[in-house]
């Protein structure tokens, strides 16, 4: 699998990492750690805490959310 993009939908959506752990349920220093380059695999059920928190799916934290039509979040409509 690709890169997860944590810190550019952290961004994306405004949000400290203070904010995201909070919103997420995951530490801090678990996202301090994925944000950084070489960060371990994160386990899949954090990969979804934080994709809900940033309201996305799990597969979409792996893409840039630069890219068009690349992500839709709840009550989104094409």
């Amino acid at each position: 699998m690709s890169e997860l993009r944590l810190r550019e939908w952290r961004a994306y959506r405004a949000l400290s990492q203070a904010d995201l752990a909070e919103r997420s349920g995951v530490t801090k220093a678990t996202i301090v750690a994925l944000e950084k380059p070489d960060h371990r695999t994160p386990h899949p059920r954090t990969v979804r805490r934080l994709a809900k928190a940033l309201e996305v799916q799990p597969h979409v934290l792996y893409e840039s959310p630069s890219t068009a039509d690349s992500f839709r979040w709840k009550g989104q409509r094409r």
